[in-house]
């Protein structure tokens, strides 16, 4: 069901970004109200740290079957459903009387996440058709990613001091109870197909075990875990991901069917993204470090120093329509990915620098390349599956994004470490490089497949 009318088409988008908002910004609100809330309950870091960890694992390891169960019920069933729970976490956190509840509560809003992510996402090549529409919902859907991000800086530290921890919780509700009206008024029911598989279990929670372990061992080796567990864990994540891979060869309707990477763009494109994102969770997290250890910002500077990487992505974000209108999005990803270089290699090479002359212009330009890159590969990745497959295959896109994330973040931690207790600013040097090395062999990637025309979305 393609809707053809443009204030259709402007509801759907606008749907789409309020959901991007409402997930995007409470990770940067909550992550905000973290000290407020270790004060409230007497934790301290390292249980405080929970508050992340527990929802990133979640989310790792629920994507995909989140995504099989909005290709299955529909986007709109998917949407409420998401709505309601988020609501339900972010009432139940923002009412908590211990630190216990308020992880339960995060929990509660991951699985929530995993839902309304693919849902969201798969509106824009469900309902819209392919071309100018296609192309500015991608556009907005980068510029909300931004506004976001900016939103969650200005508004997490604003509403904390004013009214508590609690309010970077419940400011979540009246966004969520617009979010539902929206959906009940303007999406249609029956967008997916009526579901006549039975859902793989076994392989769901076999891929889930996977992924939570895999995720969980990259966290925790990351905040100084023993080795020895971290292994263990590995080896867990492979043992269940071969334990995965024999069911799904037996199962009628396996979770994720071998026909989703039947085209080559769209397997290409979970490499690429996993590459590219793991540069993004590893500059954040350095640049902030930079900042406040050796450039000496406060928090609140920290924060305001991240506003180029934003208005980058915004930037990134208006753009994008005009260039998906005139190029294939494989040569959209090969130009972002060698802008995205260039911006980590200034990083490298400017550390001691000036703010204004380094880590700014530093962090714009690799902003620039890696949401331009992502933004062509989900565009051209899930323009080669049909309606049916839009959920799931959104879901395994933002399941590398989120991996992606996680390993980029966790070794340059390992790097910056490994200089000491007290890194000076030539210790930040090698991590830059190394997520530079990571893009060269992205760009690598997609320069060997510079010619391959079965890298189309048609």
């Amino acid at each position: 069901m393609v809707m053809t009318a443009r204030a259709d088409q402007r509801r759907i988008v606008a749907l789409m970004a309020l959901v991007k908002l409402v997930t995007t910004a409470d990770f940067a609100i909550v992550s905000i109200a973290i000290p407020s809330i270790g004060r409230s309950f007497g934790a301290g870091p390292a249980m405080l740290s929970w508050i992340v960890t527990a929802n990133t694992l979640v989310l790792a390891g629920t994507l995909i079957l989140g995504g099989k169960l909005v290709d299955r019920i529909g986007q709109r069933r998917a949407l409420v459903a998401g709505i309601l729970l988020f609501a339900a976490g972010s009432a139940a956190a923002g009412a908590a009387p211990s630190l216990a509840l308020v992880l339960a509560a995060r929990v509660a809003q991951a699985f929530a996440v995993a839902l309304l992510s693919p849902a969201a996402f798969s509106l824009i090549t469900v309902l819209l058709p392919e071309g100018a529409p296609r192309h500015r919902a991608m556009g907005v859907f980068g510029v909300t990613q931004g506004f976001s991000l900016i939103l969650g800086l200005l508004a997490g530290g604003a509403l904390v001091t004013a009214f508590g921890w609690r309010a970077a919780f419940f400011v979540n509700l009246p966004l969520l109870a617009l979010a539902l009206a929206m959906t009940l008024r303007w999406i249609p029911q029956g967008l997916a197909p009526a579901a006549a598989e039975a859902l793989d279990h076994m392989g769901a929670a076999l891929l889930t075990t996977a992924l939570v372990l895999f995720v969980g061992a990259v966290v925790l080796f990351g905040k100084g875990v023993a080795v020895g567990l971290t292994l263990s864990m590995v080896a867990g994540a492979v043992a269940a991901a071969v334990a995965f891979a024999l069911v799904e060869r037996r199962v009628p309707a396996p979770l994720v069917p071998p026909v989703l990477f039947a085209s080559p763009l769209y397997a290409l494109s979970v490499w690429l993204l996993l590459l590219v994102l793991a540069g993004v969770g590893g500059l954040m997290l350095l640049t902030q470090l930079y900042l406040q250890r050796v450039a000496g910002f406060s928090a609140a500077q920290a924060g305001l120093g991240a506003m180029p990487y934003a208005v980058a992505v915004i930037a990134a974000g208006q753009a994008a329509p005009a260039l998906l209108a005139r190029f294939r999005p494989i040569a959209i990803a090969r130009g972002a990915a060698l802008f995205n270089l260039a911006g980590l290699v200034w990083l490298a090479l400017s550390i001691g620098q000036p703010y204004a002359l380094g880590i700014a212009p530093g962090m714009a330009v690799a902003a620039t390349g890696s949401v331009t890159c992502f933004i062509a590969l989900m565009h051209g990745a899930l323009a080669t599956l049909p309606p049916e497959r839009q959920g799931l295959g959104s879901a395994v896109l933002f399941t590398a994004q989120q991996v992606g994330t996680g390993l980029g973040a966790t070794l340059v931690m390992m790097l910056l470490e490994s200089a000491g207790p007290a890194p000076d600013a030539a210790a930040f040097r090698a991590p830059f490089l190394l997520l530079a090395g990571g893009m060269a062999l992205a760009l690598l990637t997609l320069l060997a497949f510079a010619r391959s025309p079965r890298l189309s979305p048609a």
